[in-house]
Order: structure tokens, then C-alpha cells, then sequence
């Protein structure tokens, strides 16, 4: 979830492209390359899912794609003790700011409950979230980025969009 944090999320409508905290963030805002980004991260007991979702103009599609891979690799060799401690706090914040009505705390609990098999409470949440490091992030990172295979999928015109082997070139090399 540090590591879902650091790659964060983006909406040009949130006008925070070039001070955003994320690196992937500032850039995509700078330079225009799409209408929104998000990383997501599904976890649970025996698998998960984790990737970024972005919506962009057909013309930005392979820039913006070479982008996310090169942030995505960049973590998992080079990530700053600032950005990691950065990261954690934003996310106890989101993990603790937002069980604020009964919906999201019962959305919490089911979370937990398949995930862990129980219900954590916040100081645990907190610890662990706390136990996180730079080596750890990069880890992860290395762990299900580097050297992977890359699932991809597009709607509408993608007539620009990469073929497989293209992303799979790009998940363990920090060249542009």
C-alpha cells in the first residue's frame, strides 16, 4: 500500500499536477499526458492485484505508458527515505480519515477479515504501516515489478498503444 501511495493518483481537475508528492503525479501533470491516473492495490489472503488505471487522449498513450513503467521501475531501485516517510504518513491518513461513517468502517472490517483473516485495530494499522522502509518498498517493487509481465488493456482508440513485448522491455531496465 506504501508503494500504491508513492506511485499515487491524479486528476486534472484536481489542479495539483507540478505539487503533487508523486513523482509519476508531477509528471503527469506537467505535461498534460492524461485526464486522470490512479494506482490501485487489491489484497487478499492467497493473491491480489496491483497496477495503475490512467485515461488519456490516443495520442498519449505510449508516452504516458513509458512513464508509469519508468516510476514503477525507478522504485524498485531508487527510493528516497523522504519519499517513503511522505508516503506512510498520507496513507495512515487515508487508512484512519476515512472510517468516518458506519459504511467505511464495515467496508474496512470485510477488507481486513479477507486479507488477514481479522480485524486490525488502528495502532496495529499504524505499526505496520510505521514497519515500512525504503529497503521494503523496493523490495515489493522488485518482488512484483522488475523483470515481470505486464497485463494491459485499452478501450476505445489505442491504435497507439504498445504491444506486449514493448511493456515487458520496459519493467527491468531504468533507460529511457
Amino acid at each position: 500500500m506504501v508503494l500504491q501511495t508513492l506511485l499515487g493518483s491524479w486528476e486534472r481537475t484536481m489542479g495539483a499536477g507540478p505539487n503533487s508528492a508523486s513523482a509519476l503525479c508531477r509528471l503527469v501533470g506537467s505535461k498534460n499526458l492524461a485526464h486522470s491516473m490512479s494506482c490501485f492495490n487489491s489484497t487478499y489472503t492467497d493473491t491480489g492485484l496491483f497496477g495503475v488505471y490512467a485515461v488519456t487522449d490516443p495520442t498519449n498513450v505510449w508516452e504516458l505508458s513509458s512513464e508509469i513503467l519508468y516510476e514503477m521501475v525507478r522504485l524498485c531501485h531508487n527510493v528516497s527515505d523522504e519519499e517513503v516517510a511522505r508516503a506512510k504518513t498520507q496513507l495512515k491518513t487515508h487508512l484512519l480519515g476515512g472510517l468516518d461513517g458506519t459504511t467505511a468502517i464495515f467496508e474496512d472490517i470485510g477488507r481486513q477479515v479477507l486479507t488477514y483473516g481479522r480485524r486490525m485495530t488502528p495502532a496495529e494499522v499504524v505499526a505496520r504501516v510505521d514497519a515500512v522502509d525504503a529497503a521494503a518498498v523496493q523490495a515489493a517493487a522488485r518482488a512484483y515489478v522488475d523483470d515481470k509481465e505486464v497485463v494491459t488493456a485499452g478501450a476505445g482508440f489505442c491504435f497507439e498503444m504498445p504491444d506486449a513485448n514493448w511493456y515487458r522491455s520496459r519493467t527491468y531496465t531504468l533507460g529511457r
